[in-house]
């Protein structure tokens, strides 16, 4: 699930789906799509492509299951605190490290950049809507 709609390279829109994260909250999914991200992996970083992704406009982050990447043919071990994730010929694609609230979590400077930049265009559009033109 992910909120990050520039990040989808494909892209349909479904009928909404409730979506309920562990503190009760609702979040709703709004289409679904493959969605281009990409994994640490030491000192680089590996590209992946994650198939039938919801799309969920409200939510803070993406959320990758386990389960979706053990059924595309990868094996996920955890060691201590390091995830390590391996592509179907067994190599290392990923290695997230657990932060320190036992989560593992990837931080996107550049996604984070791209929703900032969209959010300020946004803006930019709503506020010079409201004046008028100079013609």
């Amino acid at each position: 699930m992910s909120p990050y709609r520039a990040q989808f390279v494909t892209y349909r829109d479904i009928e909404p789906r409730a979506i309920a994260a562990t503190d009760k909250r609702l979040f709703y999914s709004q289409g679904m799509g493959d969605l281009r991200t990409t994994v640490p992996n030491g000192e680089s970083s590996t590209p992946m492509l994650l198939k039938d992704v919801l799309y969920a406009p409200d939510m803070g982050l993406t959320i990758v299951s386990i389960n979706w990447i053990a059924k595309a043919g990868h094996t996920v071990t955890f060691e201590g605190e390091t995830c390590k994730i391996k592509g179907k010929e067994g190599k290392i694609i990923g290695i997230v490290q657990a932060t320190p609230n036992g989560l593992y979590r990837v931080d996107h400077s550049e996604t984070a950049d791209a929703v900032a930049e969209t959010a300020m265009l946004d803006l930019h559009r709503r506020l010079t809507s409201l004046l008028p033109c100079a013609r």
